[in-house]
């Protein structure tokens, strides 16, 4: 319904409609300090103020198709997204500048910082998961041998 909903956990409660989006809301993720969530639905993806549901920042106009996952950086400073337009990206989480693309053969399911945010992971729908490394937005290790798409990734704490 192009909503995200936070809920009271413990009492089953509705505490806030993120209402931004005009499809699917594929990804959602807390930043580190709790204060922010960032969504993914459409080809854009909205920073949420996590006390008020306001939004407080929109990215978009470069992801080509819509967008399938996304996260924050374990520092806050950095929001990473991918999409069905066989990209992954990083963008600053204070004004959605864009820092890095990070392309691929097929569509990237899903996308991950490590805990220390030197690397990401994707998993992409070429059957494959690849290691990135942060900063420099370069390639370091296509994981392949999987007989169908790879939807999901992620690092271990120790990375």
């Amino acid at each position: 319904d192009g909503t995200a909903r936070v809920w009271n956990a413990e009492k089953g409660s509705l505490l806030l409609v993120l209402a931004g989006h005009t499809s699917y809301v594929w990804g959602c993720a807390f930043a580190p300090d709790g204060k922010r969530i960032v969504t993914a639905g459409g080809r854009k993806a909205c920073v949420w103020c996590a006390e008020t549901g306001e939004c407080q920042l929109t990215i978009e106009g470069e992801h080509t198709d819509a967008l399938t996952c996304c996260c924050f950086s374990h520092d806050g400073k950095y929001i990473l997204t991918s999409s069905w337009d066989q990209t992954a990206r990083i963008w600053k989480a204070t004004d959605g500048t864009q820092v890095k693309t990070l392309r691929h053969e097929d569509v990237v399911y899903n996308c991950t910082f490590s805990s220390n945010d030197k690397l990401i992971v994707t998993a992409c729908q070429d059957k494959s998961v690849r290691i990135w490394d942060t900063q420099r937005g370069q390639l370091k290790h296509t994981l392949a041998g999987h007989s169908d798409y790879v939807r999901y990734s992620c690092f271990s704490t120790d990375g």
